[in-house]
């Protein structure tokens, strides 16, 4: 898989994403990653989804006349029309803390002293960061396992019936392995050919192991971060080879810009590229990569006006070693 992560606040409305999917085909991407592109709850973040089935307002173009469905399936259809596939993310370990499903549905939810609870990780230093905006589900003791199961199902239909061929599955580690089993074999019943990737990045080795034996076709590892001297990346890399195939890359949403941490090192951006893409089974590049841009994306307050030009161009560099990764 040779992934060019579509960035939805960069790209901005969905009739405006042509251009960018242009690009990316003759950059010969062969994938789209498109972020969260629901309704987002009070914090603004595309991460924090309070209503799944309704889409972020920054995105619909209220000129054209058409309801949004049909604006996400035109811009699909526009992508699968230049060659391209498309995944999203799928989240199902968190809603928004406002969604209307905490009231709606609390027994969905887990809880932390009488209040819906917050999703959490540990960074690397030991240090937990808290997501207040969001609302942990909880897949392992709701009283409604069942309900809670099938509202993920209606989701992933609504997705695929977007025009969508494939989900990037958000903090996959945190969710129970038995629930990812069950969704992702009973979708492929329906529709054998749908691509579901983990996003494993700030978990255990154990973890990552055994989210990788969920049926994933592929897991996210995490050699953007390895300084080229210490073990643990091939250890990861060995806990998973046999079980599925990773996807490595440069920079992502979650990083800073790698040209801001290289101070625009051309030779570096093309070193850090051509590596992720010959240590893993699939590369990812973001929007703006090829351009080298600096200013990372961010999930509330990017904006299609950030798209900026630079001296940089790695257009045909990618595009002339897809043979190689």
């Amino acid at each position: 898989m040779i992934i060019y992560n579509l960035f939805p606040l960069l790209a901005g409305r969905f009739t405006d994403w042509s251009p960018h999917l242009v690009r990316a085909a003759e950059m010969e991407f062969d994938w789209i990653f498109v972020n969260p592109i629901q309704r987002p709850g009070r914090s603004g973040s595309i991460y924090s989804i309070a209503d799944y089935f309704d889409f972020h307002p920054r995105l619909i173009d209220p000129t054209t006349g058409a309801r949004p469905e049909a604006q996400v399936h035109a811009a699909l259809a526009a992508a699968h029309d230049l060659g391209l596939r498309a995944m999203t993310d799928l989240v199902v370990n968190h809603s928004a803390i406002d969604s209307p499903l905490t009231i709606e549905h609390p027994e969905w939810y887990r809880f932390e002293e009488g209040h819906v609870a917050h999703p959490s990780c540990v960074e690397d230093g030991g240090r937990r960061v808290v997501w207040r905006d969001l609302g942990q589900f909880d897949h392992a003791h709701s009283r409604d396992r069942e309900g809670l199961h099938a509202y993920f199902v209606r989701v992933i239909e609504h997705l695929l019936a977007l025009g969508f061929d494939g989900f990037r599955c958000d903090a996959a580690y945190q969710i129970p392995s038995e629930v990812w089993r069950r969704l992702i074999a009973e979708t492929r019943q329906r529709h054998p050919e749908v691509c579901f990737v983990a996003e494993t990045l700030g978990c255990t080795p154990d973890q990552t192991r055994e989210t990788a034996r969920c049926g994933f076709d592929y897991v996210f590892n995490s050699a953007k971060y390895w300084n080229f001297h210490d073990h643990w990346l091939m250890e990861q890399y060995n806990l998973i080879r046999e079980i599925v195939p990773s996807i490595a890359f440069p920079e992502s949403h979650d990083t800073p810009r790698l040209a801001a941490e290289l101070d625009g090192n051309v030779d570096g951006l093309k070193q850090r590229y051509l590596f992720a893409g010959l240590f893993s089974g699939g590369v990812m590049a973001p929007m703006g990569f090829e351009f080298g841009f600096r200013r990372q994306p961010h999930v509330v307050h990017t904006t299609p006006e950030e798209w900026g030009t630079t001296n940089i161009d790695l257009s045909d560099f990618i595009r002339d070693r897809k043979s190689v990764v």
